[in-house]
């Protein structure tokens, strides 16, 4: 429920968020701009995706302006998880709010497994233990409620995280904000690709989440302290601040 109200006032949300960036609230725009179009048998098929990006980033403006959130598996990656939970319920046919507990409890399964042996931290191992872990617990947990096996909801988690080993954590002047923001749109849309994928298989792939999991650590761990969340690296350096 919290998630769900956190989506709702971020969508209504509206004006400039704190911090000095100057960043403009843009999900009640998007929001208003999807609900004009629907209906009129004119939207293409990847207007989908801006439906999955603007319920994760009303929940990061959320999260920008000090709003309530759940941290799925921390609040800078927490408008994953409720965004692809909203995706399903609202937009794929035979969603069932019955099922919605099969899905949170694969998604901290997962988040788990990512925690207990490699790491959810920016600070440690950049944005791919943030978004990644988010991404993956996204994906698992829909893969879950579509009706995948075990071994389909494994592939749909090593898929999501796969696709982010490598990024970086680098927070224009150490705001959630800037690329954060976008970054959990896209890690929703990742998410529901990756379980989308991995539905289309037996669940057989060559590399298993726990390898995945302990690149993403090592990554993290050879990867230069700059680009860890401390803001000396990466867009927060390449941004000018004034």
């Amino acid at each position: 429920q919290v998630m769900t109200d956190c989506i709702s006032r971020g969508m209504e949300g509206t004006g400039i968020l704190p911090g000095g960036l100057h960043v403009r609230r843009r999900a009640r725009g998007i929001h208003e701009a999807l609900l004009a179009e629907r209906g009129l048998n004119m939207t293409a098929p990847h207007t989908i995706n801006d439906w999955m990006s603007l319920y994760a980033m009303a929940v990061n403006e959320e999260n920008a302006a000090g709003g309530q959130v759940v941290t799925a598996p921390t609040n800078g990656a927490a408008g994953v998880v409720p965004a692809v939970i909203r995706y399903w319920l609202d937009h794929v046919p035979g969603a069932s709010i019955s099922r919605l507990g099969d899905f949170m409890l694969t998604a901290a399964a997962i988040g788990g497994l990512v925690k207990h042996n490699a790491s959810i931290s920016g600070a440690e191992c950049g944005c791919q233990a943030e978004v990644g872990s988010a991404a993956a617990m996204a994906a698992a947990g829909l893969a879950a409620v579509l009706g995948g096996t075990p071994e389909q909801v494994e592939n749909a988690a090593e898929i999501a995280l796969e696709h982010h080993l490598g990024m970086t954590c680098d927070p224009v002047r150490g705001l959630v904000q800037v690329p954060c923001i976008e970054r959990n749109g896209l890690g929703a849309i990742k998410a529901v690709s990756a379980a989308s994928l991995a539905m289309r298989g037996d669940g057989v792939h060559l590399v298993s989440l726990d390898v995945c999991i302990e690149t993403m650590r090592q990554t993290g761990r050879d990867m230069h302290e700059k680009y860890k969340e401390t803001s000396l690296g990466g867009l927060a350096v390449n941004v000018p601040n004034c």
